[in-house]
């Protein structure tokens, strides 16, 4: 059943048909008319065909680096369960770290016909990302997840992880802990502000930095915890900006027979599947994974429906979530 057979069976133009089924200016029984033939018909419209005439084809895209980041995945699933709630399909875009292939992926939106996009991740806030988001896409909305743009189309969603670290350093130096060592494993916007919150936490409690790198994996943790160990051997206390990598420094101190919490206090970040699977288990900061994901949502339905005074930008609250890796005094 086509457009032609209902305007046929309706005996009016196929012009008419389509302005009843776009919200177009026609006479109620006229519409009545035609909303007859389609019901008894059920007949339902091409969505591209409908996206063609709107300019709207209730598709979004959704980009990551690497979607099997248990951070990322779970922004995804919000966002596209959200999106769907509101009659949008999405297109996951698993981009990979080559940045050429990226650069084509971003350049290559420009004739697939989204209505917007949204960015999982602070990574792209990089230069060499951001240089090409503010090159290619131009003319829709960009939803990015911990990250912000100076760009006109660009809103984004942000979590307090600076907040959250600075709480959490303090809370272990309350706890009576002095040699508090922060393990991070990268230079992203997230990963500096992470750094920047335990960094004050540290200069108003009065204790010394102690900083280290890690690959963002449980042998990363591992190798991280081992060169704390040897390097800064009074540490009591780690904060690591990933569950993942923390729970590879549980794994390093249980082979060394050092005991947690009461010799070495451990929290990770994300407050993610592993904090409950690893022994002990891990005291975690939940940085609004999945509320990030509704709410980047949210503003982005806002904006394909034209709502005014949308925000630039909206911070979202962290929080410590204490299990057996910390001292039960926090």
């Amino acid at each position: 059943m086509t457009i032609y057979d209902i305007a046929r069976k309706a005996g009016v133009s196929i012009a008419t048909v389509s302005r009843v089924l776009n919200g177009g200016n026609v006479k109620e029984e006229t519409r009545n008319k035609v909303q007859q033939v389609l019901d008894t018909c059920d007949y339902h419209p091409s969505q591209v065909a409908q996206g063609l005439v709107n300019r709207q084809t209730r598709r979004v895209a959704v980009m990551t680096l690497d979607i099997r980041d248990v951070h990322h995945a779970a922004i995804a699933y919000e966002i596209e369960r959200a999106m769907a709630d509101a009659g949008y399909s999405t297109v996951l875009c698993n981009l990979g770290s080559d940045t050429t292939c990226v650069e084509n992926a971003l350049r290559g939106l420009r004739g697939q016909q989204f209505d917007g996009v949204f960015f999982i991740g602070s990574v792209f806030a990089m230069p060499v990302y951001s240089r090409c988001i503010t090159r290619y896409i131009t003319d829709i909305p960009i939803l990015l997840t911990n990250a912000v743009l100076p760009q006109s189309n660009v809103y984004g969603v942000l979590a307090d992880e600076a907040g959250a670290f600075c709480k959490a350093a303090k809370k272990l130096y309350h706890a009576g802990r002095r040699d508090i060592a922060f393990v991070m494993d990268g230079e992203t916007r997230s990963e500096r502000s992470k750094l920047d919150g335990y960094a004050r936490a540290m200069a108003q409690c009065g204790l010394q930095l102690s900083i280290f790198r890690a690959e963002r994996s449980v042998e990363g943790g591992r190798l991280a915890m081992e060169h704390i160990l040897l390097e800064a051997p009074d540490t009591d206390a780690v904060l690591f900006t990933e569950d993942t990598t923390a729970v590879g420094g549980l794994q390093a101190l249980h082979s060394r027979g050092i005991t947690v919490p009461d010799r070495m206090a451990v929290i990770g970040c994300n407050n993610s599947v592993y904090c409950s699977i690893c022994s002990p288990q891990l005291s975690s900061i939940d940085n609004s994974l999945h509320a990030t994901g509704r709410t980047a949502a949210r503003q982005m339905i806002a904006l394909l429906n034209h709502e005014p005074d949308v925000e630039k930008s909206i911070r979202l609250p962290c929080s410590l979530v204490l299990r057996d890796t910390t001292p039960p005094m926090l």
